[in-house]
């Protein structure tokens, strides 16, 4: 069962409701405000009639002064329910940007864990770069480098950058390699 419009106001300041529900509390609170007004305006019509017996002024201004006061509940709490639907939604906010940055910071940490393997690669392929520069020193020049017949496949063009002309590889460390680069080496 929907509790009455009054207690879900009172509740709305005592519990943790999403930005949403807010919202829609806000909405309720609009209908209800209209409501309240309408009722204000039909019992003054009935309260003013000179046509109304005295019996029925003092029920229709009865009706007409709760409908008033209603009005008036119902304007204070859309200005504290928007106050709180702004400071929910800033929350939300906050806690989505927390969300974001914890996963953030767990993608980094796991590329720092990653990155350990980078020397080991970058050793590996400074050494097959120099392996390469040696084996294309002692090659006559009409023959084919091992790097032309490995590319070969991937539609090669003598105008591709090369990779051991192309490489510049850092060291992982400052402390490793020459000015800072496995290669090339200077």
């Amino acid at each position: 069962m929907k509790q009455d419009i009054e207690t879900r106001i009172a509740d709305a300041f005592a519990s943790k409701l999403s930005s949403a529900e807010i919202s829609s509390l806000l909405g309720d609170v609009s209908k209800a405000d209209a409501a309240a007004k309408a009722n204000s305006e039909k019992a003054s019509e009935i309260a003013l009639d000179p046509a109304t017996r005295p019996d029925g002024v003092a029920k229709a201004r009865k009706e007409m002064e709760d409908a008033n006061f209603s009005r008036e509940r119902m304007a204070r709490a859309r200005e504290r329910l928007s106050q709180l639907h702004r400071d929910t939604v800033a929350q939300e906010a906050r806690d989505a940007n927390a969300e974001r940055l914890k996963a953030v910071l767990a993608e980094r940490d796991q590329l720092a864990k990653d990155l350990e393997a980078y020397r080991q690669h970058a050793e590996a392929i400074a050494a097959l770069v120099k392996r390469l520069v040696e084996n294309n020193a002692k090659l006559p020049t009409t023959e084919l480098t091992a790097e032309h017949i490995a590319r070969r496949g991937t539609n090669f063009s003598p105008w591709f950058p090369d990779l051991v002309g192309g490489l510049k590889l850092p060291a992982f460390r400052s402390d490793e390699g020459q000015q800072g680069y496995l290669w090339p080496t200077f």
